[in-house]
């Protein structure tokens, strides 16, 4: 059997591919876009909560580190297709947590003011359980793929965020524990970015 040719008319077989991650991890963005401006379309029937706010900016801020962190790992997508399909794990996640994290407006009554607050906390348990996966794939991933930056300060900060999330979850309906996690989350992710080479 012939090998895959190593390029194709000056197209490469790891620009191929990712190209397509470009095309799903665009997809998931804009649900994200759609998402915050759906919010502000229906704002005469939305009654929004500025934790809901914050964590949704939280979520999209981890999903663009992730398409940034990516960039040492790409050339190895064209090693073999497990690779390939791991690199696409953590878009599904954030597409599962960008479903979870806005409500569908196009499904809801009409002239039936959505609490954003109450539309939270009956999602909190299923969020923060994904949040918790994604950090748990991240530690994964820090031994599948040659990692950079200082990869130890990096997967402490991840397991604390791993902890954090599990508790989250746990705790799914206390207001007061979500404000300290909140807090303490965007402290990690600042953290967080500070190990990450410049």
């Amino acid at each position: 059997m012939d090998q895959m040719p190593k390029i194709i008319e000056g197209f490469t077989h790891t620009e191929y591919l990712t190209v397509f991650s470009a095309i799903i991890f665009g997809y998931v963005g804009a649900e994200y876009f759609q998402g915050w401006g759906a919010l502000l379309r229906n704002r005469r029937m939305v009654k929004a909560y500025w934790q809901h706010t914050l964590w949704t900016i939280f979520a999209f801020t981890l999903f663009i580190q992730n398409w940034w962190g990516i960039w040492p790992r790409t050339k190895l997508i064209n090693e073999s297709i497990f690779y390939f399909f791991y690199s696409l794990v953590p878009i599904f996640l954030f597409y599962i947590i960008s479903v979870i994290l806005f409500p569908d407006f196009r499904s809801m009554e009409k002239n039936i003011k959505t609490d954003m607050q109450e539309y939270f906390y009956s999602n909190t348990r299923y969020l923060f359980g994904l949040f918790a996966l994604y950090f748990v794939f991240t530690i994964v991933s820090s031994f599948v793929y040659p990692d950079i930056g200082n990869v130890l300060v990096q997967n402490l900060i991840r397991g604390f965020g791993v902890a954090l999330a599990v508790g989250a979850a746990y705790f799914h309906q206390n207001r007061i524990i979500h404000t300290i996690f909140l807090i303490i989350g965007y402290a990690a992710l600042i953290r967080f970015f500070l190990a990450l080479p410049s």
